[in-house]
């Protein structure tokens, strides 16, 4: 949140409140839970998988955020004036599916990164198009 999105803009002060996601405290959040030890020691120990794993968790997170969503596409915005981009209306959900593609059918999903890593470029540009 922006300091300028405060509940109370007429007061300045250095401990501010807000209130659009919560309802100005009428909704409560559960703390989160302490994930599996596995996760956990790649946050917190100090060894060199530890360290490999945070200097590198944007690229992992990149590489799997879009392996499973799903949604109807809007393919009108792409006029070939700029930049391709990728626009999902409506009910926007997630597939999982198995880790092997059926027989005879190309892989999708997390088996873009899995199936045929010789040819995940490939496969993913398939998918999408």
């Amino acid at each position: 949140m922006w300091y300028e999105e405060r509940v109370n803009k007429s007061r300045h002060t250095s401990n501010p409140e807000f209130s659009m996601c919560c309802m100005q405290g009428r909704i409560k959040i559960a703390p989160l839970k302490k994930p599996q030890q596995a996760l956990y020691d790649l946050y917190h120990k100090k060894d060199k998988k530890s360290k490999f794993f945070l200097e590198n968790i944007r690229s992992f997170n990149s590489m799997i955020v879009f392996t499973s969503i799903e949604g109807k596409v809007d393919k009108t915005k792409n006029n070939g004036h700029a930049p391709p981009i990728y626009v999902l209306n409506g009910e926007n959900y997630h597939q999982i599916g198995s880790l092997l593609p059926p027989d005879g059918r190309g892989p999708k999903f997390a088996q873009l990164y899995i199936y045929d890593t010789d040819n995940e470029l490939h496969n993913r540009m398939q998918a999408v198009g």
